[in-house]
């Protein structure tokens, strides 16, 4: 009957106006892990080893474009990626913050499994966390690990940082 069509025409409508809310959404969170703060200041930190350390200031463009890009594809990435792709995105952020605090931040990387499949932007964000929340708020900084290993029932990855901590009865004071 014409009023079945009519229902699933609408339903078909109002299926894709939610599937396009969330891409929205999706892109909207993506975008906003690229910090215009961070991107202010990797460039100010290359801009001043242009003169001090050419060489490191190229490492460093080097770094920055494979971290742009690393984000600006998670936006159009709606699979999950190899592990490997990702841990590729963290080394990237985590050298850029490793220039910018110098002999501030060391990096560790435990990674006993990396074959296996994660969402796009999936540990990068735990992992500027535990560098900006975890070891710019310690005087002299800190380290952050990464670590992941095979367990009986998956892939467990961690993040860890030498920081000051919290007092988890007093954290939202």
């Amino acid at each position: 009957s014409i009023r079945n069509v009519m229902k699933e025409h609408n339903a078909s409508i109002r299926a894709q106006k939610l599937e396009k809310e969330l891409e929205e959404s999706r892109i909207s969170i993506m975008l906003s892990q690229i910090q215009p703060h961070f991107i202010f200041n990797v460039l100010g930190t290359i801009r001043g080893l242009c003169r001090e350390n050419p060489e490191q200031a190229w490492r460093g463009l080097g770094d920055f474009s494979n971290y742009l890009r690393g984000n600006m594809n998670a936006l159009t990435n709606t699979s999950f990626i190899p592990f490997e792709a990702e841990l590729r995105h963290v080394e990237a952020y985590l050298r850029l913050e490793q220039m910018r605090m110098c002999e501030n931040l060391s990096i560790v990387y435990d990674i006993q499994e990396k074959d296996f499949l994660i969402p796009p932007l999936t540990i990068q964000p735990l992992v500027e966390n535990a560098v900006k929340h975890g070891l710019t708020k310690k005087r002299g900084g800190g380290t952050v690990t990464v670590s992941t290993r095979e367990t009986d029932t998956g892939f467990v990855i961690t993040i860890a940082d030498t920081g000051r901590g919290f007092d988890p009865d007093h954290y939202m004071d």
